[in-house]
């Protein structure tokens, strides 16, 4: 960051008094010729300091935004696909797009990455993790046009880099809790206004970021009326958060209980719609049991 010109002044004065040669001209008068001298060229230096960091700012922007091949990059890449159009890359194949962007064709709304090892290969292999539609309405992106989003990927990838592109159905949110509420709305009414945080819950969070049981208990415990949350290990079945995530294959696996934190295998949560393959996995209503608060529980 550029000094001040006062700085820059202070500092060459400091510096001049050093030198013997020059402390006849010594003088504490602004108005003396060797301070002007010294305030101009004090402007000078500012100024000169100032291009350089606005040329910085400039430098770290191209940085920033080159190809350079790092997990960002691809990531960057995922969201500006077009579904459709064909990609065009630079004759000095330094730089890739379309020839008009059209974000109604950009399908790939979120998108992370890891980095999976092998005992196998020897290098690592870059597997991104993608979902369509708006937060907390995401679903997975169908397989055909999955395998157009790892072509595409090849196309631009940099030489030996091994990526896979992957895109599952959410996992299954199930929180199997007690929960008290005060009795002035009916069960109904509270049962919608638990489903209503939760769903703010599962569309703030970030894509494939981790979950706590402990914010999925405070969105619960948010929803007014609600008095308390309380997790019910003698309850048949045994309360919990529980997460029924799918495999590769697209099959709903098992709910799993959540200890204290876990990882989504999809990237994000959803509630369960009772059809299809989620058709045994109980939604909110069904997993969460209401017990009206008396206060008279010691």
């Amino acid at each position: 960051m550029a000094r001040t010109i006062k700085q820059i002044y202070d500092e060459a004065v400091a510096e001049r008094n050093k030198r013997l040669e020059l402390s006849e001209f010594s003088s504490d008068s602004k108005l003396s010729i060797l301070n002007g001298i010294t305030w101009t060229f004090a402007a000078v230096v500012f100024s000169f300091e100032a291009i350089l960091d606005l040329f910085s700012v400039d430098i770290s922007k191209v940085i920033n935004n080159r190809i350079n091949g790092t997990p960002t990059y691809y990531i960057n890449a995922l969201k500006q696909y077009q579904k459709g159009d064909e990609i065009l890359v630079r004759e000095d194949g330094l730089a890739f797009g379309y020839a008009e962007t059209d974000s109604t064709k950009q399908i790939v709304t979120q998108a992370s990455y890891m980095e999976s090892h092998s005992d196998v290969n020897l290098d690592n292999k870059l597997i991104l993790k993608v979902a369509t539609g708006d937060k907390g309405r995401l679903h997975a992106i169908d397989i055909e046009e999955l395998t157009m989003i790892q072509a595409y990927i090849n196309k631009i990838k940099f030489a030996g880099t091994r990526i896979e592109v992957t895109s599952g159905e959410g996992d299954v949110l199930v929180p199997r809790v007690s929960v008290y509420y005060d009795g002035a709305v009916m069960e109904s009414v509270v049962y919608d206004l638990i489903e209503e945080q939760l769903n703010v819950f599962m569309q703030d969070i970030k894509f494939d970021s981790t979950i706590y049981v402990s914010d999925i208990i405070a969105a619960i415990r948010s929803a007014e009326h609600v008095t308390d949350v309380y997790i019910d290990t003698n309850a048949t079945p045994v309360q919990g958060i529980y997460i029924a995530p799918y495999n590769s294959d697209g099959h709903i696996t098992p709910m799993v209980r959540v200890g204290r934190m876990t990882h989504t295998s999809s990237g994000y949560l959803k509630q369960s719609s009772g059809k299809g393959e989620e058709k045994s996995v109980p939604n909110f209503r069904q997993a969460i049991t209401l017990i009206l608060d008396r206060n008279d529980e010691i």
